[in-house]
């Protein structure tokens, strides 16, 4: 399906949660992520394929798939009332704990908003993009959206009004992502929750957020590790869904990260590490391989870093970065 104009974009999966931060931190990382083709066809409606050679392939309804959501949010935004078809090609399955959902509902807001010519404040993408993200999650939750729009770290408060503090990843920085082959749902993970937890709990838990926060603005990898291992509400309420989370994290430890946790509802773990460390990297990679073996699982151990450029708008030859219009290296599809 063909329409006379197309536009192209691409938006980094993220992690979520980092311990303390539920629902209000998250981060964007390089090397995985959803391109999204927006094309202007004739009618009224949206319509959604998917790319075959993708790594996974979801629903094609408009009303429940995230993509199609957030693009019709950014077309109503700017007065198009015409057609549009939205090709995805994922980068990453669903219920992996790394936005999946996010990622295409940012890349669908994105290549909409460049297809039609407009310019929308930041305060309406996100409000497009939340709009996706809970056409998934049944909530209106941004830990991973804003991220995968905005790149770096976002901790956020509140999407109406728009709250939100943005923070660059650094160079010593360096992550290891441990994803099992195991599926578990966002919608379903909200459901192992309190509804209620007293007082001086949360206010405990609030200043083990603070200290994070803290860490990232200092740039301290050994305090961010620390930090993000002190989940003491939401992670020992769904401890129960990732049975290998404390071989793995005992794993890390031991072969020198700084810290490791779960990213978002899982089944992702994330460690960081200091990559001014020779050799650090090699033997994380090789314990943690080991720890997932150990554990009877299948999987992968990948290595990565922050993504601070965000959302990219591409073209056969060059991306740019959505939120400041720099040029950045093409990304892998």
């Amino acid at each position: 399906m063909t329409g006379n104009r197309s536009a192209t974009a691409w938006a980094p999966a993220s992690l979520s949660n980092l311990g303390p931060g539920f629902d209000a931190l998250g981060a964007a990382i390089d090397g995985l992520g959803d391109t999204v083709r927006a094309e202007e066809t004739p009618g009224e409606t949206i319509t959604v394929s998917f790319d075959p050679e993708g790594a996974w392939v979801g629903p094609v309804d408009p009303k429940s798939n995230t993509a199609a959501v957030a693009a019709g949010h950014v077309a109503a935004s700017l007065g198009y009332g015409g057609g549009l078809h939205l090709i995805i090609r994922k980068g990453l399955a669903a219920g992996t704990g790394l936005g999946s959902s996010a990622a295409s509902s940012v890349a669908a807001a994105v290549a909409t908003e460049q297809l039609l010519g407009g310019a929308l404040s930041q305060e309406d993408m996100m409000a497009a993009v939340v709009a996706g993200e809970a056409a998934t999650s049944g909530q209106a939750h941004a830990d991973n959206v804003l991220p995968s729009l905005l790149g770096g770290f976002v901790l956020m408060r509140s999407i109406h009004p728009a709250d939100h503090v943005r923070m660059e990843g650094w160079d010593d920085l360096g992550l290891i992502i441990v994803l099992p082959k195991a599926e578990v749902m966002t919608r379903e993970a909200r459901k192992a929750l309190p509804d209620m937890v007293p007082l001086s709990r949360a206010v405990d838990h609030a200043a083990r957020l603070a200290m994070l926060a803290n860490a990232l603005q200092r740039r301290d990898v050994r305090s961010l590790g620390r930090w993000m291992m002190s989940d003491d509400i939401v992670i020992p309420a769904r401890h129960h869904l990732w049975p290998y989370l404390d071989e793995v994290t005992d794993a890390a430890l031991e072969s020198g990260a700084a810290g490791c946790t779960i990213s978002g509802s899982g089944p992702a773990i994330v460690a960081c590490y200091d990559r001014t460390k020779a050799g650090l990297r090699e033997s994380l990679q090789a314990a943690l391989s080991a720890a997932l073996r150990s554990a009877g699982l299948e999987g992968g151990v990948s290595i990565h870093r922050i993504h601070n450029h965000g959302a990219l708008i591409l073209d056969d030859e060059r991306a740019v970065s959505w939120r400041n219009g720099d040029p950045v290296p093409l990304p892998n599809r």
